[in-house]
């Protein structure tokens, strides 16, 4: 092996220790290839002069008081710690993918921190991972999830076969696709059918949709029309759809908060002794669901019709007891 070949090698194989983590001294690397330490010198210079030139938005570090050069980054090139184990528990807790997906994401996550801190991550996640609960389905949404993303923002029509969960077979739908939202363990498709007009989207879940054709058609919506996830999020409990209106409820619980928390349009009509009013607009199903959860702690005020929709779903549950 000639001069410069050796010279490679031995840049190499240090630039390769150092991302990895390990921290090198210009001794141990001077026996190890046996050069002298004014050759490791200009070796670490070089590896020095590449990152500066290549702004990797890392650096070769020295310290001194160890006397040991080891790869530096700036605060915002590696995802910190910290960050790493919020982003990993909100994973796990949504429990979005199965095992082997998950395993999969976490890896990644864990390969985005520091070399030094990523084998104490992957330490502090494997308790996590050994006790991951997948979802029924156990499917992998990745590929369809990003078909489905695509056909949404080139609005092209899509062609799917859906089933649902107590039906035996699956049934064909055109749909327009407007949106993507998780939810409570689940991906959803926002759509609007095209065989009949409503004024609210249908809502699939997308582990249901047992095939899926994106076609080369294009369908319009008005500007001003157009579908809004943000929007859309705020208003729906659940993922269950219906017709948008306006409530007023009084609710007397301990956490005022978790109501403005949990309903994003809520706004605080009323505050005195009797408890606060509060008013959100929100789409009609899902909503029932989360209102009847608050027990005793809340009265619908408004409309009428809603709040004697309430009144019935409330006796029928007094005639179970």
């Amino acid at each position: 092996m000639d001069i410069q070949q050796n010279q490679t090698h031995r840049i190499l194989s240090m630039y390769d220790r150092l991302c990895k983590g390990h921290v090198l001294t210009k001794k141990a690397e001077a026996d190890a290839f046996q050069v002298v330490e004014k050759t490791i010198q200009r070796d670490f210079d070089s590896i020095r002069a590449f990152l500066e030139k290549e702004k990797t938005n890392h650096y070769l570090g020295y310290d001194r008081k160890q006397k040991v050069y080891r790869l530096e980054a700036s605060d915002e090139s590696f995802l910190r710690n910290e960050e790493i184990l919020a982003i990993v528990k909100i994973l796990i807790e949504s429990r979005a993918f199965p095992k082997a997906d998950m395993n999969h994401l976490i890896n990644k996550l864990t390969n985005l921190a520091q070399p030094a801190n990523q084998a104490f991550i992957k330490d502090l996640m494997l308790n996590e991972k050994h006790l991951y609960v997948d979802l029924q389905h156990k499917q992998s949404l990745f590929a369809l999830l990003w078909e489905l993303a695509k056909a949404v923002h080139t609005k092209r029509l899509i062609n799917i076969r859906y089933k649902r969960e107590h039906n035996q077979e699956d049934s064909e739908r055109t749909l327009k696709p407007v949106g993507l939202i998780f939810s409570d363990y689940y991906f959803y498709l926002i759509a609007y059918q095209t065989k009949r007009e409503l004024s609210f989207p249908t809502i699939y879940r997308v582990d249901r949709i047992t095939a899926c054709n994106v076609t080369e058609e294009h369908f319009k919506r008005p500007y001003n029309d157009r579908f809004q996830e943000g929007d859309f999020r705020k208003r729906i409990q659940f993922m269950y759809a219906g017709e948008l209106m306006t409530i007023k409820f009084r609710f007397t619980g301990p956490s005022p908060q978790a109501v403005l928390d949990r309903l994003p349009t809520a706004r605080i009509v009323t505050d005195d002794e009797d408890g606060i009013v509060f008013e959100a607009e929100v789409f009609g199903h899902g909503i029932k669901m989360w209102l009847l959860s608050q027990g005793e702690a809340l009265e619908v005020l408004s409309p009428e019709s809603f709040r004697q929709e309430m009144r019935e779903s409330i006796q029928r549950l007094l005639s179970y007891y």
